[in-house]
């Protein structure tokens, strides 16, 4: 009886995550075309004043659910509990420069286990929902990882490193070589989602914060990939999501 709860809950909450990456889908849409405010650059990172109205419209749709949230523009911080993960536009720069490879990122986790993984490419209006043990899927139809098992015949999307040495650097792009095809999306989130339903076969990115890649988790996981992910930093992570056999 508790698990049907469990599950009856986490659908609910799951409802909840989808609707909050509708909305926010819809205004980033409807904002495309406009122009789109800098807030902030460093490095290669660019914030948009849009970021922060989507982290909004996302936190007041998720209210509802009285469950605190970690989110990239108004932070919050990672807990035992259940607490949400936001990532209003992962791929900001792509949304910027008018590309289509960004989305909507909603993660519900619990400590550090995913229960929840939402994922919206609001312009190709393809919705990635994943629930821990019961399946991931895009829109509405269940998905899985590849069955390519050669690294010599499989793709793997990847991000370059900001901050290697030279040496490191020629160490990742001779790495690179071994694969048929690589791919540089410039979205974490849409490359776990891209390994999940088997548009890719692995994935692997140093330097990136928990919002960028957490709904991605579940997502992996349910299609029968697999996730890594741990601290290079206080903040940052290296993450390998791939489909288990390459």
């Amino acid at each position: 009886m508790h698990g049907q709860q469990l599950i009856m809950n986490l659908n609910k909450l799951k409802d909840l995550a989808v609707d909050a990456a509708k909305k926010a889908g819809l205004f980033l849409i409807e904002n495309k075309t406009k122009e789109k405010k800098i807030l902030s650059e460093d490095g290669r990172d660019i914030k948009l004043i849009l970021d922060q109205e989507t982290e909004k419209i996302i936190r007041s749709s998720l209210a509802a659910s009285n469950i605190e949230i970690m989110g990239e523009e108004f932070g919050g911080v990672k807990k035992e509990g259940k607490y949400w993960v936001v990532d209003p536009i992962d791929g900001t720069a792509n949304y910027f420069r008018g590309l289509d490879e960004c989305c909507v990122s909603i993660a519900l986790m619990e400590g550090n286990k995913a229960l929840i993984g939402v994922i919206y490419n609001f312009n190709n209006n393809q919705m990635y929902v994943a629930i821990k043990d019961h399946g991931a899927f895009l829109n509405n139809k269940k998905i899985s990882v590849s069955d390519i098992a050669l690294k010599s015949k499989a793709s793997i999307s990847t991000g370059f490193p900001a901050s290697e040495t030279v040496e490191s650097s020629i160490n990742f792009l001779m790495d690179l070589k071994g694969w048929k095809k690589v791919r540089m999306f410039g979205s974490a989130a849409l490359s776990c989602a891209y390994v999940a339903s088997g548009k890719c076969d692995y994935y692997a990115e140093k330097g990136i914060y928990l919002w960028d890649f957490a709904a991605g988790i579940c997502l992996v996981e349910e299609a029968g990939g697999n996730i890594t992910y741990s601290l290079i930093d206080k903040d940052r992570y290296e993450v390998i999501a791939s489909n288990g056999l390459v």
